[in-house]
């Protein structure tokens, strides 16, 4: 990536982009095909730490009107020495001093006819995108409904709190979250660290349809009212913080997050969550956009 001249690839998507023109600054062969970098690009890559949101789905297209269909769109991480790492391979944390990140859109098919420096139209799929944003806010919503319900089963004193004041549950106990066109898969630890921290579980295989209720009641309450939402970000690099904000019950409210989200919260449409419990140590709520 010796042509790069700036610390990370320019990212939009966060800021509602599907359609860029930008300049080759990288592409090699990858997995049978090749991968590619841009000096700015609208597709949201999966992340190689916490992979809770797909990649966007799209297409390249050269100066000649060739296009050309992404079958991925990664992370990418150059390291101080000049080594180059994808996805799951990148050995560093994001953000590691000295190192530069970039997202890598691949293509499974032969070198393709443009070279480092030529221009390049990118294009993310409207309709995907669109399902994964109502998905991933609708996520958000619930969250901030779970860590609601949750407050009462608090023992002890909570140092990490959410935008509403409540313990975040959401924060501290997630284990995993799956984001799919129109749903979002969230699952939850509840074994002995769980309780050291002071969360009682004492009852709450019982009490799950009631939490459910509860939760599904405040959302409904919270959508009615509708809201904007905004993503904050001080800078447009690959890495750079973003953070979700929106204003429930009539808080304002903001969490991190790297996602591609809705700019109101009535284009989510309805919502519907699920709580279940396979096990006395594991929650998992699924959360549907109707």
């Amino acid at each position: 990536m010796s042509n790069m001249s700036f610390r990370s690839t320019k990212v939009t998507f966060h800021r509602g982009s599907l359609r860029e023109r930008s300049n080759v600054t990288y592409i090699e062969p990858h997995d049978g095909g090749f991968i590619l970098a841009t000096e700015s690009t609208p597709f949201h890559p999966r992340d190689y730490r916490w992979p809770d949101q797909p990649e966007d789905k799209g297409y390249l297209e050269n100066s000649l009107g060739r296009r050309y269909d992404l079958s991925d769109v990664v992370f990418m991480g150059r390291s101080p020495d000049g080594a180059v790492y994808v996805a799951e391979a990148i050995p560093v944390r994001k953000g590691e001093p000295g190192w530069h990140f970039f997202v890598g859109h691949v293509v499974r098919e032969d070198r393709p006819d443009f070279e480092v420096g030529d221009g390049v139209i990118l294009q993310v799929d409207r309709s995907i995108r669109w399902r994964l944003s109502r998905a991933h806010s609708a996520a958000h919503v619930m969250s901030y409904a779970l860590n609601e319900s949750f407050s009462r089963r608090w023992r002890r004193e909570v140092s990490t709190l959410d935008g509403m004041g409540n313990p975040n549950f959401d924060a501290i106990a997630a284990e995993m979250s799956s984001i799919d066109l129109l749903s979002c898969s969230d699952r939850y630890r509840l074994g002995k660290t769980m309780r050291k921290k002071g969360f009682s579980t004492d009852g709450l295989s019982d009490d799950i349809t009631a939490h459910e209720r509860e939760i599904n009641a405040l959302v409904g309450e919270w959508m009615r009212r509708d809201a904007p939402v905004t993503i904050r970000a001080e800078e447009d690099g690959l890495v750079s913080e973003r953070y979700w904000r929106t204003t429930l019950n009539g808080v304002e409210v903001e969490m991190p997050c790297g996602g591609t989200h809705v700019s109101r919260l009535s284009e989510i449409g309805g919502i519907r969550v699920g709580l279940e419990m396979p096990d006395d140590e594991t929650l998992i709520i699924t959360t549907n956009v109707r």
